[in-house]
């Protein structure tokens, strides 16, 4: 089954390699500041749009492949029998897709991961804004080791 991971500043499909052969594709690829929403989609028919393209479609069993619509392609891993489904909709310049859909055991915590990642994006640099801790300071400074200060001998 496909699975949405980030890595970096990208957001892959990794899919089975069963999956690679149906879709004839290897794993989808886009930029984290391509994604525009994630979100859940309680019903796998109102995700479809356009026509089948490349890949695997066989009602109500499953659909892979790439799907075209209205000028722009969509990527679908859906097995409709495993409901809800995970929905990712990007910036059609940016990405070669307008639409990632995947069947995923738990979409929920999927969309919500990649919408936390997106919350830590600034605004159109495309890489991630994480806030780091100060970096300590090295030993060999003054007031940066532990010990206590050697005093004075007589």
């Amino acid at each position: 089954m496909a699975r949405l991971t980030v890595r970096g500043d990208e957001l892959i499909v990794r899919l089975a390699w069963w999956e690679k052969i149906v879709a004839r594709r290897g794993d989808v690829k886009v930029p984290l500041c391509a994604v525009t929403m994630a979100s859940v989609e309680p019903s796998w028919r109102r995700v479809l749009r356009g026509t089948p393209g490349r890949g695997m479609w066989i009602p109500g069993a499953l659909c892979l492949g790439v799907r075209e619509h209205a000028g722009t392609r969509d990527f679908v891993a859906i097995r409709p029998r495993k409901l809800p489904v995970t929905r990712i909709d990007l910036h059609s310049a940016a990405s070669p897709f307008a639409r990632i859909v995947i069947s995923d055991r738990v979409p929920q915590a999927t969309a919500a991961m990649v919408r936390s990642i997106l919350d830590r994006l600034p605004d159109g640099s495309g890489q991630l804004n994480v806030p780091t801790a100060p970096a300590p300071k090295p030993a060999w400074l003054p007031g940066s080791s532990p010990a206590p200060c050697p005093t004075a001998g007589p």
